[in-house]
């Protein structure tokens, strides 16, 4: 009997590495699926285009603006100049707070889904009651 239940001791030890290393392999392959998501490339959204066209177009128009009144010595394009950079400004802020709100609940989405998932662990987690009652 000794001899047997040494061999079971190394290969319940085997068993229980050989467990580790499963559970090891499966979190470095969450991990690296997660990493290859974020390596794809995604193509910008369409406010995050509509923002770049008016950033370089408003600023197009300020240069422009800048250049003629330092060339003609007249100040009368200043309004040109002005309206641009309040439109600039304006869009930016509507940009931010746009952007603020769709992080925000995108956030409270993934909390939601982890807690979700929490909960279904600790559901699959406890023991079977009624089958150790009979």
């Amino acid at each position: 009997m000794d001899r047997y239940e040494k061999k079971r001791r190394i290969h319940a030890g085997r068993l229980e590495r050989a467990k580790r290393e499963k559970e090891l392999f499966d979190e470095r392959q969450k991990i690296h699926e997660v990493k290859m998501q974020m390596r794809r490339w995604k193509p910008p959204t369409t406010t995050k285009v509509l923002m770049a066209f008016i950033f370089v177009n408003c600023s197009a128009v300020e240069i422009y603006r800048m250049v003629v009144m330092y060339m003609l010595q007249d100040l009368s394009s200043l309004y040109a100049l002005i309206s641009a950079v309040v439109t600039e400004s304006i869009s930016f802020a509507v940009y931010a707070a746009k952007a603020y709100n769709e992080t925000k609940q995108e956030e409270l989405i993934k909390l939601e889904r982890d807690r979700m998932e929490m909960n279904t662990m600790e559901e699959d987690t406890e023991p079977d009651r009624e089958g150790a009652m009979g």
